[in-house]
C-alpha cells in the first residue's frame, strides 16, 4: 500500500511540474527583403522579394521592343532563410545612409530594402558602391538574384 501511495505522490508532482512548464517557443523573425536593381531609359527593374517561406522573382521592361514582365517564385526552405536572416545586423542596417539616384540620369542603383513591423528602410547605391558591414548579406543576394534569373 505505501509503495502506491509513493508512486502515486510521485506522479502527481510529476504531474505539476511538467503542467507548470511553459513552452518556449522561438519564432523566426518576420521582415521581407526585397533586393534589386532600377535603372532609367527603358532598361527597367529587376527584384527577388524573399520572406520566411518564399522568394519572388520579377523583371519589368516598360518600354521598347523588348517590353515584357517577367515572373518567377519558389519556395524558401527555412535554412536558406537562417543564412540569409543571420547574415546581417539589422540594427546596423537601420543605421546606414545610401540614397543615391543614379536612375535620376538614366543610370542604374541597386536597391536592398528591408520592411519589417510595417516600416520600411531602404538602401540605393551604385553596383560599385560596398556598403560598410553589408557585404555578406549583399553577396547571399546577388546569388540568389542570379539562381532565379536561372530558373525556368
Amino acid at each position: 500500500m505505501k509503495y502506491f501511495i509513493k508512486v502515486g505522490l510521485f506522479f502527481f508532482i510529476s504531474m505539476l511540474f511538467i503542467g507548470c512548464t511553459d513552452k518556449i517557443t522561438i519564432e523566426q523573425e518576420k521582415f521581407t527583403i526585397q533586393f534589386g536593381s532600377e535603372c532609367g531609359w527603358c532598361a527597367g527593374q529587376e527584384y527577388i522579394t524573399i520572406t520566411d517561406s518564399k522568394v519572388k522573382y520579377e523583371r519589368i521592361i516598360p518600354c521598347g521592343e523588348n517590353k515584357k514582365t517577367t515572373t518567377k517564385s519558389r519556395e524558401l526552405n527555412s535554412y536558406e532563410w537562417e543564412e540569409i536572416s543571420s547574415s546581417f545586423d539589422y540594427s546596423l542596417y537601420k543605421s546606414l545612409e545610401y540614397t543615391a539616384c543614379n536612375v535620376c540620369a538614366d543610370g542604374c542603383d541597386e536597391i536592398i530594402r528591408i520592411t519589417k513591423d510595417n516600416t520600411s528602410h531602404e538602401l540605393r547605391y551604385s553596383f560599385s558602391d560596398e556598403i560598410e558591414g553589408m557585404e555578406n548579406f549583399r553577396q547571399i543576394l546577388l546569388e540568389l538574384m542570379d539562381e532565379m534569373r536561372k530558373l525556368n
